[in-house]
């Protein structure tokens, strides 16, 4: 065998491996999930069988419903089913009560419960939200059959909490034993391709190494970054207790990377006006920060573990030693020789920097700490994750969940249709499972045509295989290789749908148990039942103000706007945790919508950078306002000018921005003449510096071409429907 045989069979061997290793680090894990589903769905169906519950299936599709690939996330989420399923039993057994022989009045109870609950999943976020929906749903399983039998209403509640809690019980202990994937290293993940990823995006924004659709994709992940990280360590704190005692240290690092993108954000819009006016500001600034620029690449190069944190860290604070001479060598360069208005960009751009080389070596600190495992750092109660909540938003979600149940109930008494609570049931469940996602009506679709893959499946195997079979063993070993396929769909994100409802709906009219019923007739009758339910509720999200519809999107953008009034106004104790917080998952729904709406929507997104750097410097003007004993007339500058600020963000139109710019030109002017040399002192001097900078900065963006258009074509009112 000659060498050129032999080399290349050793290429094709280590493609070979390379393209194993690739589908070990991605396909494996779906893989073992796909197992551990299967797995669990058919120990619970064996289990309620041997137990002889009524339903099985139940106890599967809690499985379904509860799997998750992280076992954190299932222990979270059968914690708050639990909690919702006891919730809507007693909701049930009130209105079981008290209707139980009035199906007119049953259904309207029923429907504003399901409304309520879908309210409060709006209104709150990740777990909390899950919890409010099992709260609304269980109430239709429970509430509906019991009301044809309310004499037989504690036998049925009482089977249905067992058979959820088996599917729960399966759920937790196949995913903690087999294989187990902890939220720790999810959260490791994220906190690691975030801290590389925001490096290259700093360096490709600069440098113009990535294009504009680059950088749009990377900014938006960032943004989803932070929202993720927050709701796998909330989920997290119930699986590890490493991650309980480093939750706070979690906090600390979110908080501070917001801080960073924000600041980052700032700087990089000044600069590259400077550079475009071919200012010599500009380019005095380009090489003092390509200069950081060598940091930061090596940062992006050796960011892998502790050890390349903390030596980093290291050269940034070397950095920082010597940034003050560099600023100074600047400034005495370009002295003289600068307008006024030249000069006051300059001291921003100069205190923008500073800003961002500080609040990176902080950040850069917390995660050496954070993958070093080393001692807990104190962090302040103050640093929370604060989530904006919109109860308009939540109460049409609810309205729109109670018309659809509603409705399909009015059909059903109106026909006196025998299937009619199956589809009341599954109008309630389907309205209040897909109320908080992005495009409700998208995924009810892809759940309806799972849906219907299901039962047809399910009919095929429930009439012409299981009579044949002898035993539970051999009905599990025929229904595996469905399951296996609905599972491994679940794992391909366009297809989730299509799989969960597969799942649900073929186990739905199998039904299997010891005493399985054989009618052709009922089951088709309940499968298109069922189906019309679920299509009904995908009506009404489809034409009662649909989730990614105008209005929806202008009420995003007016509680988008709503942060810099906070920011105005607000307490200064944890204001800018609260802000950056509030701000960022505001951003993140907008991005998912514009993602269900196939990238359209770029006019809600040109109010972000405004509000990320109005509110952030209108928060730092107040601190550094209150750090000086300010004169009258700087003082009473300063709150016209906020006012005035805080009014155009809140209805955005072109006389208010006109106001709002001559209030920060008022202020601008005070401060100047407070700022001279025989007004003040050193430190007031350098404080008012700052005050400078931060109103400069509100008001090259409040003059930017952007927000002028945006300030125009803002609706006039975007606050009630009505306005839409």
């Amino acid at each position: 065998m000659n060498a050129a045989a032999v080399d290349g069979r050793k290429a094709r061997f280590l493609a070979g491996l390379t393209e194993s290793s690739a589908w070990a680090r991605t396909e494996w894990w779906n893989w073992v999930f796909v197992f551990k589903t299967t797995l669990a769905a058919l120990l619970a169906m064996l289990i309620a069988m041997r137990l002889q519950l009524d339903q099985p299936r139940t106890a599967m599709i809690t499985v379904f419903v509860v799997m998750q690939p992280q076992t954190g996330l299932v222990l979270a989420k059968s914690l708050y089913r639990i909690a919702g399923t006891l919730a809507g039993t007693a909701a049930s057994l009130v209105l079981v009560a008290l209707f139980a022989q009035e199906r007119e009045l049953f259904i309207l109870g029923l429907a504003a419960w399901i409304g309520l609950c879908t309210a409060g999943a709006a209104f709150y976020r990740n777990f909390k939200s899950y919890g409010f929906v099992l709260g609304g749903y269980t109430a239709a399983m429970i509430g509906l059959p019991a009301a044809m039998h309310p004499d037989a209403f504690f036998g049925i509640a009482a089977t249905r909490l067992t058979e959820v809690a088996l599917g729960i019980l399966c759920a937790g202990v196949i995913s903690d034993t087999i294989l187990p994937r902890r939220l720790s290293h999810a959260i490791t993940g994220n906190v690691r391709s975030r801290y590389t990823e925001f490096i290259r995006f700093v360096h490709g924004s600069l440098s113009g190494s990535a294009g504009r659709h680059e950088l749009e994709s990377m900014r938006q992940r960032l943004v989803g970054h932070v929202v993720s990280l927050e709701a796998i360590r909330t989920a997290a704190v119930l699986e590890d207790p490493e991650v309980r005692v480093r939750s706070s240290m979690l906090r600390r690092l979110n908080s501070e990377f917001m801080a960073v993108c924000t600041t980052f954000h700032s700087f990089r819009r000044l600069l590259v006006r400077l550079v475009r006016d071919a200012s010599p500001a500009g380019e005095a600034l380009t090489a003092l920060y390509q200069s950081f620029d060598e940091t930061l690449l090596e940062m992006a190069n050796a960011a892998g573990g502790a050890e390349a944190a903390r030596q980093t860290a290291r050269r940034i604070a070397a950095f920082r030693l010597i940034l003050p001479s560099r600023v100074a060598a600047i400034r005495s360069n370009l002295a003289g020789g600068l307008e006024r208005r030249a000069a006051v960009e300059l001291d921003t751009a100069l205190e923008l920097l500073d800003r961002f080389v500080r609040e990176m070596h902080a950040y850069t600190k917390s995660y050496a700490r954070l993958e070093e495992n080393g001692p807990v750092v104190p962090t302040p109660d103050d640093v929370v994750f604060a989530v904006p909540n919109d109860p308009w938003l939540a109460l049409l979600s609810g309205a729109r969940a109670f018309f659809a149940v509603l409705a399909v109930g009015a059909f059903w008494i109106a026909t006196a249709w025998p299937q009619g609570i199956s589809a009341v049931m599954n109008a309630g469940i389907v309205s209040a499972l897909f109320a908080t996602a992005p495009e409700p009506s998208r995924s009810v679709d892809r759940m309806v045509f799972g849906f219907t893959c299901g039962f047809l499946t399910a009919l095929v195997v429930k009439f012409l295989v299981v009579p044949s079979l002898d035993g539970c063993l051999l009905m599990a070993a025929c229904i595996a290789p469905v399951l296996m396929a609905g599972a491994l769909l679940t794992t391909r994100p366009n297809l989730a749908g299509i799989g969960t409802g597969g799942m649900i709906f073929f186990t739905y009219c199998l039904s299997p148990g010891y005493d399985m019923q054989f009618n052709p007739v009922d089951t088709v009758n309940e499968g298109i039942a069922t189906i019309m339910g679920v299509a009904a509720a995908g009506i009404m999200f489809k034409n009662f103000l649909p989730p990614a519809g105008a209005w929806f999107r202008r009420r995003l953008t007016c509680q988008l706007r709503q942060q810099v009034v906070l920011a105005c106004f607000e307490p200064h104790a944890g204001l800018s945790h609260r802000f950056e917080s509030g701000a960022h998952d505001i951003l993140h729904r907008m991005a998912v919508v514009k993602q269900a709406r196939d990238g359209h929507g770029e006019h809600e997104f040109a109010w972000m950078f405004p509000v990320l750097e109005v509110g952030r410097a209108v928060i730092r003007l107040r601190q550094d306002a209150d750090a000086i004993g300010l004169s009258h007339q700087l003082a009473g500058a300063l709150r016209e000018g906020i006012n005035s600020t805080a009014r155009f963000f809140e209805r955005p139109s072109g006389r208010r921005l006109a106001a709002a710019l001559a209030g920060v030109d008022k202020m601008l002017e005070a401060a100047a003449r407070e700022a001279q040399p025989d007004s003040c002192t050193s430190r007031s001097r350098q404080v008012l510096r700052k005050i400078l900078a931060s109103l400069h900065l509100i008001r090259s963006t409040l003059m930017d071409e952007e927000i002028t258009l945006a300030a125009i074509s803002a609706a006039p009112s975007g606050g009630t429907p009505h306005a839409a």
